[in-house]
């Protein structure tokens, strides 16, 4: 067997890539390495079909590779599914880059090819991983994007990414089969190309085995990838507490690629997010405010409450409690979404349901007719020892670290004469009597 065939299928089965004599869609451009891709696959006993995107990008040369590719399948017996799309006019509308948009609708219609095939191959190849590498090297990136081309990415699979190019040409020149020649690959304009033909170069003068080095590399650094990936996503979930994580297990360390896989989760994508998103961050969960707040790129807004890190949509509107609803003894009803205040009056000290939110006031010390249940005021005031005096509902809130967002949804109980309790501190000492009838008051959510 020739080297291609034989580094692919040990890939295959050292990744686990693909069933044996499964299905597969082959990205077929008609260059030299997707042309071995679907000659290797065959050659493997898979059952192959093949998917051609022309990119309407270069004229007489595009409708040459489309008809290369037609008359390849046609002569396999492979089943092609061809597509066009104006990727300038894509470019333009969604302001990407040629490259980068060709990219996107390449994947985006490869899938939908591949859909009745469990998986779909590309063709690319220990030079195109080295490439990447460089190109991410380049431009600044962390372990995972210089770890350069997964071998397997969902349902996509690479077969190729153990061979290089010369391998590959070397194979198809052995099988006397012919191939097409993207020019635009030929062109210094574009940043890869640049570094295919002016940086690996060199770096094959140094080590002529450069791509094999960068391959060996790629794959332990998505083992320590894979590992830290785990131990992020432990930290996460050990740092949950009431709809965000605890500040204090950030650890250094992992901080940075924790902050970036709830930005990932909250759905900004990794071209939005870089460096200085993660500063900032790493800036508010070290800030000496306990209350602070930033806003971040795909709608979301990042605050600190009290130890607490939050990740919401900016724009999330939380229903507003009611300002004032009068009360009726006995009652059950919904203050706010969510949350239910009863009342009702008992005997001295008998608690009917005892709770964290439940309070028991005497009844002598109240208003009935005044009695509601509304948000506070400016210059409410509660008192919650007996020793000590009152103090504003504002500054009991900061005391118990009650985050800047509930304060004004929190169920206050009052009459004409102020406070009587409120949901998170507790019932206003002054209305602890000595009667014989207390009134029962609960939050319940």
């Amino acid at each position: 067997m020739y080297a291609v065939p034989q580094k692919a299928a040990a890939l295959i089965a050292q990744e686990n890539m693909l069933p044996e004599g499964g299905p597969v869609c082959v990205a077929l451009s008609g260059g030299a390495d997707s042309t071995a891709l679907l000659l290797t696959l065959r050659t493997l006993g898979y059952t192959v079909s093949a998917f051609h995107l022309n990119h309407c990008l270069r004229g007489s040369e595009s409708e040459r590779d489309e008809q290369f590719v037609r008359a390849l399948c046609a002569r396999l017996a492979v089943p092609l599914t061809v597509r066009r799309a104006d990727v300038a006019r894509l470019a333009a509308e969604a302001g990407l880059g040629i490259e980068e948009a060709a990219r996107k609708e390449r994947y985006r219609l490869l899938a939908e090819a591949a859909e009745t095939p469990a998986f779909a191959a590309t063709a690319h190849t220990a030079d195109d991983n080295l490439e990447t590498m460089l190109f991410h090297l380049s431009r600044g990136t962390g372990g995972k994007g210089l770890a350069g081309i997964p071998p397997v990415r969902g349902r996509i699979v690479r077969p190729l990414l153990a061979c290089t190019r010369s391998e590959i040409e070397a194979y198809l020149a052995a099988l006397g089969e012919s191939y097409v020649t993207d020019s635009s690959n030929l062109s210094l304009d574009y940043t890869r190309n640049l570094i295919r033909r002016e940086v690996v170069p060199i770096l094959r003068r140094i080590n002529p085995e450069a791509a094999a080095a960068a391959s060996r590399l790629s794959g332990l650094l998505r083992t320590d990838e894979a590992f830290l990936e785990e131990a992020v996503q432990e930290r996460l979930r050990a740092a949950e507490d009431g709809g965000g994580w605890r500040i204090d297990a950030f650890p250094p360390l992992l901080r940075g690629r924790m902050l970036h896989r709830l930005l990932a989760e909250g759905g900004v994508p990794m071209s939005q997010t870089g460096a200085r998103h993660i500063r900032l961050l790493e800036a508010l969960l070290d800030g000496g405010n306990p209350s602070a707040s930033l806003s971040l790129p795909g709608g979301l807004r990042a605050r600190r409450e009290y130890g607490l890190f939050f990740l919401e949509q900016a724009c999330q509107s939380v229903p507003a409690a009611p300002p004032e609803i009068p009360l009726r003894v006995p009652f059950s009803l919904m203050f706010r979404e969510g949350v239910r205040v009863c009342g009702t009056v008992c005997k001295k000290n008998l608690v009917i349901h005892k709770k964290f939110n439940t309070f028991s006031v005497d009844c002598g010390t109240i208003d009935f007719d005044s009695l509601v249940v509304r948000v506070r005021r400016p210059g409410d005031r509660l008192r919650l020892t007996e020793r000590g005096g009152s103090k504003t509902l504002k500054r009991l809130m900061i005391d118990h670290k009650i985050p800047r967002e509930k304060r004004d949804r929190l169920a206050v109980f009052a009459d004409q004469y102020g406070v009587i309790a409120v949901e998170g501190l507790g019932p206003d000492q002054g209305r602890q009597g000595g009667g014989t009838m207390s009134l029962q008051l609960s939050v319940e959510e």
